[in-house]
């Protein structure tokens, strides 16, 4: 994705390392001090047909590439402070209305709110093709540099119910491989892939504890026979108060990392 930089440092990978990618992003990567990166596991028949035309500003608004733009859900992972970045002001424009709106999208409507300000600025079909081509052009930069978050079928966010939400074994499975064996080479993730560096025995506790719809006093019972299970009688009011707290967090947590289903949807 060396094009998606200034064209003097694409033009200087190129010549250290021509026709190979892989080596010029490694070169990248010492220029720019990049110490971590993410990579994608996948099929050898699939990565035969990789394209890194996404990186090139110059092929981006090919009907391929704007196919597989169009293809995907996105949010939007930078705020307005940011905006500044964006030379055309329809583009600015669109991406300001989006976060407002939550920040959440598909092409489908970005390019509406395109055609909408296009329409008010009096703006022409000339001007209408410069602002949705450099549309596309910033859509393929931020989803290479990581300001886009893009999910080919967004994960539905389900939000705890009582009786009805649990953690499904897969999940606790997952979690309770990294807890015992340790994060220094394997960081855990969201349901939509984000990086979580601090998954805790806590977490793998309620986990293991949720793994089916239960009543809030099942689980904060559960949680004192885990938490305080060699402590003093006397100290029961104490304890119910701190495993409640523990609920509350945990519960909130669960939703946030999108660990959780419901049993009715």
């Amino acid at each position: 994705m060396v094009r998606s930089f200034d064209a003097d440092i694409a033009d200087t990978l190129d010549k250290l390392a021509p026709n190979d990618h892989v080596a010029q992003e490694q070169y990248l990567d010492f220029m720019l001090d990049t110490t971590f990166r993410k990579s994608i596991i996948c099929k050898a028949n699939h990565a035969e047909s990789v394209t890194y035309d996404m990186g090139n500003p110059e092929l981006v608004n090919s009907v391929p590439m704007r196919t597989i733009i169009n293809s995907f859900t996105y949010t939007i992972l930078f705020n307005e402070e940011a905006l500044s970045m964006f030379e055309n002001d329809i583009v600015r424009d669109t991406f300001q209305s989006i976060i407002k709106d939550g920040g959440q999208f598909n092409m489908i409507e970005a390019l509406a709110i395109v055609k909408a300000a296009n329409d008010a600025a009096k703006g022409d079909d000339e001007s209408l093709e410069a602002a949705v081509n450099a549309l596309y052009v910033a859509m393929a930069e931020h989803i290479v540099r990581g300001g886009l978050r893009f999910l080919k079928h967004p994960h539905p966010k389900a939000y705890y119910m009582e009786g009805q939400s649990f953690v499904p074994a897969r999940f606790t499975k997952f979690v309770k491989a990294l807890v015992e064996s340790g994060t220094d080479i394997m960081y855990g993730a969201t349901s939509e892939n984000e990086a979580v560096e601090n998954l805790s025995d806590e977490d793998l506790m309620f986990m293991e504890i949720l793994n089916k719809p239960k009543a809030k006093s099942t689980i904060v019972n559960a949680i004192k026979k885990n938490v305080f299970g060699g402590a003093q009688a006397g100290q029961a009011k104490n304890q119910t108060a701190m495993a409640e707290a523990f609920y509350a967090e945990l519960t909130k947590r669960m939703e946030t990392l999108g660990y959780l289903e419901n049993k009715i949807k």
